[in-house]
This record gives C-alpha cells, sequence and structure tokens, in this order.
C-alpha cells in the first residue's frame, strides 16, 4: 500500500469513528459531467485494507457504495 492510501486509509478510518458527514466525494474516471460530485451526502460504515464503504446518510436500508481507495480524488466535509 503507498502512503498516500495509507494516509487516505487513517483519514476515513477517522470520518468513520466520528460518524462525519461527507458532503461530496469525487472519484476518477467517473462518468459525472466535470465538477458534479460522484457521491453526496454519505458516511463511512466501512474501511478494508484498499477499500472504503459509503452509505447515504440518514438512510436506514440505504445503498452501499464499495470504492477503491486509488479511485478517489477528492473528499470534501
Amino acid at each position: 500500500m503507498s502512503s498516500n492510501a495509507s494516509t487516505l486509509r487513517g483519514f476515513l478510518v477517522k470520518l468513520l469513528a466520528n460518524k462525519t458527514l461527507v458532503t461530496e466525494v469525487f472519484l476518477q474516471n467517473s462518468n459525472q459531467p466535470q465538477g458534479t460530485p460522484d457521491l453526496s451526502g454519505v458516511t463511512v460504515v466501512e474501511v478494508g485494507l484498499d477499500y472504503v464503504v459509503f452509505s447515504q446518510a440518514g438512510s436506514g436500508a440505504g445503498t452501499l457504495y464499495y470504492v477503491n481507495l486509488d479511485r478517489i480524488l477528492l473528499i470534501d466535509l
């Protein structure tokens, strides 16, 4: 794992522990128009070695989004 990935992973673990709302997540190789977030209004529910799982905030049975850490460009709180 690269040092950037381990730093990002540590940041995501903190977001998970604090139940922080993530306003926007931008991903590499996205199908979204430029400037449009891939995910918005999500929380971190799991952090793996090389992936993170997001869930729509406030959604009891919401969709889970599995994202490889190397695809994350930007996280806006």
